[in-house]
């Protein structure tokens, strides 16, 4: 909001004291949706990097099995925090693009009017800092899937099933079913997958907005 101040020249100071309340919104929910992922990615690297010592272990089968039940779990929480906060995230993810959209077009709008200005620059970090928001999330739930479920799958495929009993093989097996019946993806309650694809989207409806003013005017009717 400093560099707002500085920038926009028709911005008063006592103007920023209306958006630090949402700034302090923002980072908070962005905070607390990066401690919930990072929390279950390592729970779930410490577990694929513990298989080894379930597999060396007197009783390898029942150490599976209950590795196979902490990790559907797991699995579990993790579904069940997109779908808990599904509308506050859909609608924080909402007027991240909105922003984004408004910044970047307002940008260019002024750049094809009036030239470059201090006042771009400001809008550009308004763009910035939003989509460094929605990467922080996008890329934390994206970790925490790929820990869960391809590398946990991969630790698990790599397992030598011939040196180990038929119990323990099974275990194996119905571990990489569980894997495919309980994948661990962050949806919100149908809204979206919270992955990588989200922020490569969002990052391709901004350019394609940005770069034709009129196809924004229409296509925000139409999206919101």
């Amino acid at each position: 909001m400093l560099a707002q101040f500085y920038l926009q020249t028709d911005m008063l100071f006592w103007h920023t004291f209306g958006y630090y309340h949402i700034l302090a919104m923002l980072n908070g929910l962005c905070a607390l949706w990066f401690i919930n992922c990072t929390a279950k990615g390592r729970v779930a690297a410490w577990m694929a990097q513990n298989l080894h010592n379930a597999l060396e272990s007197t009783d390898p089968a029942s150490l599976l099995g209950a590795y196979r039940d902490l990790w559907v779990d797991l699995s579990h929480m993790m579904q069940q925090l997109g779908r808990a906060y599904s509308g506050m995230y859909s609608v924080y993810c909402l007027l991240i693009l909105l922003t984004t959209i408004v910044a970047s077009y307002g940008s260019v709008t002024e750049i094809m009017d009036q030239g470059l200005s201090f006042k771009e620059a400001g809008l550009f970090i308004v763009a910035f800092y939003c989509m460094t928001l929605l990467y922080i999330i996008c890329n934390e739930a994206h970790h925490a899937s790929r820990k869960m479920g391809p590398e946990f799958r991969e630790r698990l495929l790599n397992v030598n099933l011939s040196a180990v009993d038929q119990r323990t093989r099974q275990e194996v097996h119905m571990f990489l079913t569980a894997i495919d019946k309980n994948p661990p993806i962050m949806n919100l309650n149908g809204y979206a997958n919270v992955n990588r694809k989200l922020i490569s989207s969002v990052s391709s409806i901004n350019s394609l907005d940005s770069t034709n003013p009129e196809r924004k005017r229409k296509n925000c009717f139409v999206a919101f």
